[in-house]
């Protein structure tokens, strides 16, 4: 079985990809979970369910 020339350079473009879809991945997840904060301190404070 051979290889392509290009097959390392295939990979590490793969590998560049995959780094970049995490990170937006990992940016969005803790986006979304800010929000949830916020949203459940906006909702919660108001009706004093934190000091109950």
């Amino acid at each position: 079985m051979s290889r392509a020339a290009c097959d390392n350079a295939l990979l590490a473009a793969c590998d560049d990809l995959h780094g970049q879809f995490l990170k937006v991945l990992a940016m969005a997840f803790l986006t979304f979970i800010g929000i949830g904060c916020v949203w459940f301190l906006c909702l919660a404070v108001p009706a004093g369910a934190l000091w109950k």
